[in-house]
């Protein structure tokens, strides 16, 4: 089955448009709950275009090769990609430290900084079948016992 240039380019060129925007978006926190999924989702796809696009037009890739014109953007971005992960790494996942201490926190703590109000979140629970035994066990501790995932706890506070 040979690729077809015609079919290839335009759906690379178009999602290649929705990625950007999504990432932009996901740089400044806009609609998060949105773009997070139509990034991966359409960044799969990107790929998979991406490749299709290089099979359709190895010739002329090679010729950059043989003329040494991708080392130098080789090597500007493998340096630009481990600085940002050496970063990364230093810098630690605040997002990630943060939820890791609600899911640790006495449910009376954790319960008011989401929801504002303990009794109010245990309501909500208890409507999803997920029961509470006091104030100082944490939202890990109830998920395990109700054999729920954390998020799930935490996304029934939130409504």
């Amino acid at each position: 089955m040979k690729i077809k240039r015609e079919i290839v380019t335009p759906y690379l060129a178009f999602i290649f448009v929705i990625v950007c925007v999504s990432g932009i978006f996901m740089f400044f926190h806009l609609m998060d709950d949105y773009t997070n999924v139509v990034h991966e989702f359409l960044g799969l796809g990107f790929a998979l275009f991406a490749v299709l696009h290089i099979t359709i037009n190895w010739k002329s890739i090679r010729n950059y090769f043989s003329k040494g014109m991708l080392a130098l953007p080789a090597v500007v971005i493998l340096i630009i990609s481990i600085a940002f992960i050496t970063i990364g790494k230093i810098k630690g996942n605040l997002e990630q430290e943060m939820l890791m201490k609600l899911l640790k926190a006495p449910a009376a703590s954790s319960f008011k900084i989401l929801n504002g109000d303990y009794q109010r979140a245990v309501s909500l629970l208890h409507a999803q079948g997920v029961t509470v035994k006091d104030a100082s066990e944490s939202i890990e501790q109830i998920s395990a016992r109700n054999g729920k995932s954390p998020e799930e706890v935490i996304e029934w506070i939130l409504k």
